[in-house]
């Protein structure tokens, strides 16, 4: 029985290889194999063995330059791929497909014909929409704008958060939308919305900002911050627009949170993506600072300070144990 089990799991643990390799592998099949990993300790002792597999590319991708350089050499005919090679050239189209860009462009149009401002992974951009209205996008932010005739009067954030800010000079109204809630803001507010998977959040910074949802009106003040979601909407509560924005700094300040959130926030500053396969690790309180300018390192960084063992995989995947 315990070879057997043994055996499924290392077919499992190939099987999770291949797939967080494809180039396919989403944000919920990192969770999913999060999850995988702590349901069962032979599970993430099958990975730890079936990972050695990549101390085996380097030769392989050696193996499959000097294929391709006798290629060119020898007629098609006489030229038999062998395993390796095809492993590397495999993983290496992977890979590839896993480093695309993810969000498209940055300036286009859905398929409703609505124009969309967009930002990649780890880009932030500041756009004048219209005359008196300045966005401020972080990552992963797609926006879609409304246009009355040739003019932006409003806009939808469909993903990701951004800073808006209407000059006080502007008179005429500007309607953003977040999720189900629409903002009625004064001339001369500035406000941050934000909708990452199903949880939403408005802050306002200075002015006035009034959340509309459901019927209800909410005042958000200055230094404020309301979150909602499907589930309903919190009471408004006090926070620090410094740190809660400090991304239009170019950094991350993360203040006795588990470890679990904070790699959640930071991946998506990255490419690919860091999955803690360590319960005790994933719910350990921290206080970290980190700059936009550290995420290349960031997952040696967490390794080091706390402790982690990190597996690095193509692709920007890093497994921490």
């Amino acid at each position: 029985m315990g070879t057997t089990s043994t055996n499924e799991s290392e077919r499992q643990a190939r099987a999770w290889l291949v797939h967080l390799t494809s180039g396919t592998a989403t944000r919920e099949d990192g969770e999913a194999f999060r999850r995988w990993c702590l349901s069962d300790a032979r599970h993430a002792e099958a990975f730890a063995r079936v990972r050695s597999i990549w101390d085996q590319l380097g030769p392989a991708i050696a193996e499959r330059d000097r294929a391709v350089r006798s290629v060119r050499a020898v007629p098609r005919h006489g030229v038999r791929m062998g395993r390796r090679v095809f492993l590397a050239t495999a993983v290496t189209a992977s890979v590839a497909a896993v480093l695309v860009g993810r969000y498209g462009l940055d300036l286009g149009r859905d398929g409703d014909g609505a124009e969309r401002l967009h930002t990649a992974v780890g880009e932030q951009r500041r756009v004048e929409v219209v005359s008196g209205v300045v966005v401020e996008m972080n990552t992963g932010t797609d926006i879609g704008l409304h246009r009355t005739g040739d003019v932006v009067t409003g806009l939808r954030l469909r993903r990701g958060e951004a800073v808006v800010r209407i000059e006080a000079s502007r008179r005429t109204p500007f309607l953003v939308q977040v999720a189900d809630a629409r903002l009625d803001s004064s001339p001369g507010s500035s406000f941050a919305v934000r909708c990452i998977d199903s949880e939403s959040a408005v802050t306002c910074m200075d002015g006035t900002t009034v959340l509309l949802r459901g019927g209800t009106q909410t005042l958000v003040k200055p230094s404020q911050q309301v979150a909602f979601d499907d589930q309903g909407q919190a009471p408004a509560i006090a926070v620090n627009p410094a740190t809660a924005l400090a991304w239009r700094d170019r950094v991350l300040i993360y203040d006795n949170q588990p470890l679990a959130d904070v790699v959640a926030d930071i991946n998506r500053y990255r490419p690919g993506r860091i999955v803690i396969t360590d319960r005790a690790l994933a719910e350990r309180r921290v206080h970290a600072r980190f700059t936009l300018d550290q995420m290349a390192d960031v997952a040696t960084l967490i390794e080091d300070a706390y402790g982690a063992h990190a597996t690095h995989l193509p692709g920007g995947w890093v497994l921490l144990s």
